[in-house]
């Protein structure tokens, strides 16, 4: 997969946004824990892997990420 180094930073605070507001929101008692957690479980590995691909990703053009074994 092709993806430029601002697609990947744009990836990675939509998941740490949605983190944080999810979180903030258990916290505050406006969601229940299962709505949080669910939010969680998918945004979190998303979180994880745009920012491996963004630290990855060349400036300019495309790139194919390579994140290792």
């Amino acid at each position: 997969m092709r993806m430029k180094k601002t697609t990947a930073a744009r990836i990675f605070w939509a998941g740490a946004g949605t983190c944080m507001i999810s979180s903030g929101l258990y916290y505050t008692g406006l969601i229940p824990f299962p709505v949080c957690a669910a939010l969680l479980v998918v945004a979190f590995p998303v979180t994880v892997l745009a920012l491996f691909f963004w630290w990855m990703a060349g400036q300019s053009g495309g790139d194919i990420p390579f994140i290792g074994y």
